[in-house]
């Protein structure tokens, strides 16, 4: 990085360092603007006109505060951001041409060149949102490259997250359900972004508007079903014969967390012990094809147990904790994290509290997905609780956490 910061100290100085007289212009113009002294022959080292010699860290510090940074390590760190201004810069002129096309072009151009696509593309969407553009916005969701299924689920999983945080603070219902009429956009945002934290509010809304939809692809016709379902079990609520009717019946090729999904809610609204081991030979199946999509496949019946009892579940899960483990997504983090916390449930029930403890101690709670991560806090704190209890431990401050956490 020592020839980078040459480059910005020439930049800063304003002409090549090539002799002796800009050598002592340099250190004049250093100590007018930092207050450092340092030797002009230094700098003649430094740049090669006399014999070269390793500069000391306090002159590459002093240089470093003189284009602008707080230190020679500070200027190792954030150089490699500030260079990649001016494509930033490029954004927000294409942006202040309000021209659709030319939007679209750039985002076009960012996907091919891989260049921070995933967080150009979501900077793009929120200021159309605050423009309430509806036309370039459904131009974008509607463009082929930025399918859902043209994208790496990594991709989606990252663009969904950061665009569907958004909606927590931006308020427009007829532009939201003008974007929810959007294929792409459900997608994208609606069923990638499940805020387990606002089924009661914005979240909660979206599904209600959906379900009075009459002409919606089947495969979200069953997303809102499950949701629904779901919502109506964290309500106390009966779960009517009716209601499973709208679910499918499980199938080897459905998505994998569809496919958990679908087994959890099935299994808590099962009424014959028939039924239960249908369904879990057909999980038990589906492990045993896939073995490397376990952690997806038990993603949702380890939240559904997290939740409610759910013995089967909880079966199931602990005979294949060993395989909760495999991750090759930023995505998948997120999903062990929660069955962590649910193995953290099951040990403070049978009284493992150091264990469970342990557990808590070493999760990344920071790589849970939002939208789920406040609703698995709430649980967290919960156990926390449950442990300093359980162990004789001080427990004023972990209770009042959990009860500001439970409203």
């Amino acid at each position: 990085m020592i020839d980078e910061l040459k480059t910005e100290v020439e930049k800063t100085l304003g002409r090549k360092i090539v002799k002796r007289g800009d050598c002592e212009l340099l250190a004049d113009d250093l100590y007018q603007k930092t207050g450092s002294v340092i030797s002009y022959n230094t700098f003649r080292r430094l740049f090669g006109i006399v014999a070269y010699r390793q500069p000391r860290e306090s002159t590459l510090d002093a240089l470093a505060k003189y284009v602008g940074f707080a230190s020679y390590q500070d200027f190792t760190k954030r150089f490699s951001e500030v260079d990649t201004w001016p494509n930033w810069e490029h954004l927000y002129v294409v942006l202040s041409e309000t021209n659709p096309q030319k939007i679209v072009d750039f985002l076009r151009l960012k996907k091919r060149q891989q260049d921070q696509f995933t967080v150009t593309f979501t900077i793009v969407i929120r200021e159309l949102l605050h423009r309430k553009d509806l036309h370039t916005l459904r131009l974008i969701f509607r463009e082929p490259m930025f399918q859902f299924s043209a994208l790496p689920y990594d991709e989606v999983a990252q663009i969904g997250v950061l665009i569907g945080l958004h909606f927590r603070v931006f308020d427009d219902r007829t532009l939201e359900q003008e974007l929810l009429k959007e294929a792409n956009f459900r997608d994208i945002v609606f069923k990638i972004f499940v805020d387990y934290g606002r089924l009661n509010q914005k979240y909660g809304q979206w599904l209600d508007y959906l379900d009075t939809c009459p002409q919606l692809d089947p495969e979200t016709r069953v997303f809102i079903s499950c949701l629904q379902i779901w919502r109506a079990f964290l309500h106390g609520r009966k779960i009517e014969p009716n209601d499973l009717k709208k679910l499918p019946n499980l199938t080897m090729n459905q998505h994998p967390i569809l496919f958990g999904r679908l087994f959890g809610l099935k299994m808590l609204a099962a009424r014959t012990q028939q039924t239960k081991l249908r369904l879990k030979q057909a999980m038990e199946a589906r492990l045993k094809a896939e073995p490397h999509m376990t952690t997806e496949l038990l993603y949702e019946p380890a939240v559904q147990a997290l939740v409610l009892k759910a013995k089967t579940h909880e079966e199931i899960i602990t005979g294949h904790m060993n395989s909760i483990n495999q991750i090759n997504f930023w995505y998948h983090m997120s999903q062990v994290a929660i069955h962590r916390v649910l193995q953290v449930k099951m040990l403070v029930h049978d009284g493992q509290y150091l264990v469970a403890q342990s557990i808590l101690d070493h999760i990344l709670y920071g790589h849970i997905r939002h939208g789920y991560r406040e609703f698995i806090e709430l649980y967290v704190a919960f156990f926390r609780f449950q442990i300093a209890l359980g162990l004789g431990e001080p427990t004023e401050d972990l209770e009042l956490e959990f009860k500001n956490k439970k409203n």
